[in-house]
């Protein structure tokens, strides 16, 4: 205390000295003596004396209160006033400088000096509460907190800090008392703080509440009551803060660290020597290592099949994008290994003491495979696993362009499978699949290495043979690829036996180009086809002109059936005793508009091939009973009008469906409409027995056409709903002079009557054959002894004749 540094300000000179001389004789320093307001100021400036002993009246000098009043409020300094004024107004002036003493002249120095240590006392204590106040105010700052008290005698709150955002203005809720702060607050938290103001307990908790502006924020709140059990006082003192930033960083790395441990990417958190620190749950899934494993390894130790060169961690830290992707191979705990898309991502400032690395990865073996799939199903057929039409193209021009460069030759085979479509339809999709599937092995096996097999589309499979020493060589490879197809074929259900026609064409002699060589195999497999099929023939030149005229006659049916052009012409039906005429059988002819005509046996054959017979039967169909329900309705009597019906429109599915549906439309009577269904329909298609009595639900008749010439058992027709038979014309062509057809034809009446079946002739050419056959008890009979297929006015006109 002796070393205090005193200012006096004084206007007489000689008062001013004596103070001096006696605070220094007491072992005070004097660090300035002044005599006018603003020298006293401007001491204090510089000095920064700890106590000032300040004259009120300073004469001309200026007001002592008023420097003091500066000097308080400026620089925080003790001012004690000495003066001889004790007058009410020069006490209340002074009283607004908070002075730290007042003592009147003339003074006795003991009390002068009392008063000036008590004044350093006040003022050392109350800068060391000062700045314990400032450090708290600094910090409530620096945390955004902010401090409410309330009083609950006059439910008031005083404030300081940041709380205006979370409360508002003096309109706040805070000054509305404390039930309208707790209105703020969401209604979760509402009864802790009504209780809080009940029991005056303490309460921390972090709550969400709505801010001045209406939208919800999150605050932290620590508060405690208190009692004044001698006052009856109650009042709480709370610090909250605007937690709403904080709560939702710890919301994203709450979400952050789910989706570290759900996500289905292995992730390892490695330091800045690229020590593991930490691995997901996926990490250990994928590669089997746990954290415990792996824990302070460097990746490369354990994770991959090969490891980064020694500069690219730190090239990953020091990358703009400070990221790396990559496929790379892992390593399993068990040794195995796959591939792996690799990302290296640098976390945090790339000089910062806790600089991170995260690593992920995703297994993509499958994504792999896929590709190796897709790559293999680009080339290859899915179904049978041959090389597909594009890839074939493609081989085939690479090794036309290899045998023109070295020379040799080169073969090509075309082959279509006999029946398929039939199969396909009758026994469905499902067991043609398989067929094709079998069939594709087979051909793969009885090839060599050299050769290439493939699946052209539907039916149709191709092979090319390269280094081909000689063309006699293609007929053995066809014998056998013949013979590998007849095998029977074991099907869920049943086993099938189906057969190939195969076109060979040769490079160069045949064709020099893909495109050329591909379509005279495809001649000469027609070729083959047509001359009995389970064939093979080679290309000449007629077979292309066969194939063109198969292509005109597939496009013209096409055009006839889109325009309805077909014709009918209709073959009597004879009784033979009586020779009357009970109907007709509706025939099938070129349309007359596409010149040059088409025999009926050649264009239903293309029909047949093409699948184009199933809508082309259903236009004959309904154009018949179409006919038949004209001549009805003109009084014509007629018993039946016959139609031929293909297997595969019987095996379409629709068939009964489709003849209902003609019979509603055109009004014909289904008593009077026979199909005729040749043998071999009944013996390929498996459900025949259901497809023949759902017709008969119909109403209509069932003929067998040219019966004799099929291998089904007889014993069948028991089973059948069959109402005729006809005999076939090759039977009937040598009549009477061929015993063998005589006594085939008789067994055919026979086992028919027996059975209780109408029979049919067809082809009678001569009236010998026709009294012939009816003296063995032929029903009726058809032919060109008869009458030739007529128009429709030819045929009425016929009936009429005939007295009907």
């Amino acid at each position: 205390m002796s070393e205090a540094r005193v200012q006096i300000v004084e206007d007489e000179r000689i008062v001013a000295l004596d103070l001096k001389t006696s605070l220094e004789a007491l072992g005070f320093t004097v660090v300035g003596v002044c005599a006018s307001e603003q020298d006293a100021l401007e001491t204090a400036r510089t000095q920064s004396p700890d106590v000032v002993l300040m004259d009120i009246n300073l004469g001309v000098g200026g007001d002592g209160t008023r420097a003091a009043r500066r000097i308080h409020e400026e620089l925080a300094l003790p001012v004690i006033f000495l003066t001889a004024y004790a007058e009410q107004e020069t006490l209340a002036r002074a009283q607004q400088s908070l002075p730290y003493g007042y003592v009147l002249k003339p003074y006795e120095l003991r009390e002068l000096v009392a008063t000036i240590r008590m004044a350093l006392v006040r003022h050392a204590s109350e800068r060391a509460r000062y700045r314990a106040e400032e450090r708290l105010r600094l910090a409530t700052e620096a945390a955004a907190i902010g401090v409410w008290e309330w009083d609950a005698a006059n439910d008031r709150f005083e404030v300081e800090g940041p709380l205006e955002p979370l409360l508002g203005g003096e309109d706040g809720p805070l000054a509305r008392g404390f039930e309208a702060l707790v209105g703020r607050f969401h209604e979760a938290y509402r009864e802790a703080l009504r209780g809080l103001a009940t029991d005056l307990d303490e309460l921390h908790l972090r709550a969400s509440m709505n801010d001045a502006e209406g939208e919800t924020r999150n605050v932290e709140l620590n508060a405690r009551g208190w009692h004044d059990a001698a006052g009856g006082r109650r009042r709480i003192v709370a610090a909250m803060r605007d937690v709403t930033e904080r709560t939702r960083d710890e919301q994203r790395l709450r979400m952050a660290d789910v989706v570290y441990r759900t996500l289905s990417e292995g992730v390892a958190i490695l330091d800045a020597h690229q020590h593991v620190q930490s691995v997901n749950p996926a990490f250990t899934r994928l590669t089997g290592f746990s954290l415990e494993d792996v824990k302070g390894l460097h990746p490369d130790r354990f994770l991959h099949q090969q490891a980064h060169g020694p500069g690219f961690w730190d090239a990953v830290r020091r990358a703009p994008e400070r990221h790396w992707q990559g496929e790379v191979r892992c390593l399993t705990a068990n040794g195995q290994s796959f591939p792996a898309l690799q990302h290296v991502s640098a976390a945090d400032d790339a000089d910062a003491p806790d600089f991170h690395y995260v690593l992920s990865f995703s297994d993509i073996s499958d994504l792999r495979e896929a590709q190796a799939q897709l790559q293999h199903l680009a080339h290859h057929d899915p179904l049978t696993g041959l090389a597909n039409r594009h890839f074939f193209v493609e081989r085939l021009d690479s090794e036309l362009q290899r045998v023109e460069r070295y020379g040799g030759q080169l073969a090509l085979m075309f082959i279509d499978l006999d029946g398929f479509k039939l199969v396909n339809d009758s026994l469905g999709h499902a067991e043609g699949d398989r067929l094709l599937r079998t069939i594709g092995n087979r051909l793969r096996q009885a090839l060599r290495r050299s050769d290439l097999a493939a699946r052209f589309g539907g039916d149709e499979f191709v092979v090319v043979v390269p280094m081909l020493e000689h063309v006699e060589d293609c007929a053995t490879l066809a014998e056998k690829l013949l013979q590998a197809v007849s095998e029977p074929i074991p099907l869920s259900t049943q086993r099938v036996t189906v057969s190939a026609s195969i076109g060979i064409a040769v490079f160069p002699e045949n064709g020099k180009t893909p495109e050329s060589l591909i379509q005279a195999a495809d001649s000469a497999m027609y070729s083959a086809k047509s001359r009995g099929r389970s064939r093979y023939a080679f290309y000449s030149s007629g077979m292309a002109r066969a194939a063109v005229e198969r292509m005109r006659i597939e496009q013209c049916l096409r055009r006839a059936i889109l325009e309805h052009s077909m014709r009918i012409q209709w073959q009597p039906l004879v009784a033979l005793g009586s020779n009357r005429v009970t109907g007709f059988e509706a025939l099938a002819r070129w349309p007359a508009s596409m010149p040059p005509a088409v025999d009926p046996d050649r264009f239903i054959a293309v029909a047949e091939d093409s699948g184009l017979i199933v809508p082309l039967g259903l236009q004959i169909l309904h154009e018949a009973c179409t006919q038949g329900a004209a001549w009805l309705a003109a009084g014509m009597q007629i018993d039946r009008i016959a139609v031929n019906v293909s297997a595969r429109q019987l095996a379409s599915g629709r068939f009964v469906q489709e003849v209902g549906a003609v019979l509603q439309d055109t009004g014909y009577p289904a008593s009077r409409l026979e199909l005729e269904i040749t043998e071999s329909t009944i013996q390929v298609i498996e459900d025949s027995q259901r497809q023949l009595d759902a017709l008969k639900s119909l109403g209509v008749s069932l003929a067998i056409d040219d019966f004799g010439t099929g291998f089904s058992s007889l014993s069948l027709l028991k089973h059948l709903p069959i109402d005729r038979l006809k005999i076939d014309r090759s039977f009937v062509r040598d009549m009477p002079h061929d015993d063998n057809d005589i006594a085939i034809a008789r067994a055919i009446i026979a086992m028919s009557h027996s059975l209780g079946l109408q029979i049919t002739a067809e082809g009678i050419e001569t009236e010998t054959q026709a009294r012939f056959l009816h003296e063995l008890g032929c029903d009726g009979g058809q032919g060109f002894h008869f009458s030739r297929p007529l128009s429709a006015q030819d045929a009425s006109s016929l009936v009429d004749r005939k007295g009907h």
